[in-house]
């Protein structure tokens, strides 16, 4: 893996400032629906969840980027980040430390599909939806025509993936700090 010494000592570094982040979207390619982060911490779950409409606002989300050392994102730089920057341009610094995880897998050589790799470690996910593609926008479309339950479920679609992907981390940098030594 090109860099992995880097990837795994920023990791480590600041794996406890850092928040794991997830967007969900309202259709394919369209604007985002709501953006869960989760901050990881010794022996608790503390999430936010920010849904259009609602709180999914610049000042909102602010606080939180700010504060975090670290980013952590399962294809995030190719698909969450740049949304975001696209929908709250200043939001996420040029100079803000990403930890893309599917990077990672891909150049240690392993599956790059999120559930894939959660197969792989034994990541769990507590909602058999949580498997089947578009869930998300399905619950999002849901939730517009009134079902708040959806929401519901969307969120918690999103914290999943969000939990999970520091679960994941953790995973994929002991991976990568055992083939580097």
């Amino acid at each position: 893996m090109a860099n992995s010494q880097y990837y795994i000592d920023l990791y480590k570094k600041n794996k406890w400032e850092a928040i794991c982040l997830d967007i969900e979207v309202t259709e394919f390619g369209g604007p985002i629906s709501l953006i869960g982060m989760y901050i990881p911490k010794p022996g608790l779950i503390e999430s936010e969840c920010f849904i259009k409409g609602k709180n999914l606002t610049f000042n909102e989300m602010k606080p939180l980027i700010n504060k975090a050392k670290l980013i952590v994102t399962f294809n995030g730089l190719s698909f969450d980040i740049p949304k975001i920057n696209k929908e709250f341009p200043g939001l996420i610094p040029k100079d803000k430390k990403i930890i893309d995880l599917h990077i990672i897998a891909k150049s240690l050589n392993m599956p790059h599909s999120l559930k894939t790799l959660e197969n792989t470690f034994g990541i769990e996910r507590l909602t058999p939806e949580s498997e089947k593609k578009g869930v998300a926008i399905k619950l999002w479309n849901q939730y517009k025509k009134g079902d708040i339950e959806a929401l519901s479920k969307l969120k918690e679609y999103n914290r999943q993936d969000t939990i999970n992907l520091y679960f994941l981390a953790e995973k994929l940098i002991k991976h990568a700090d055992s083939i580097s030594r």
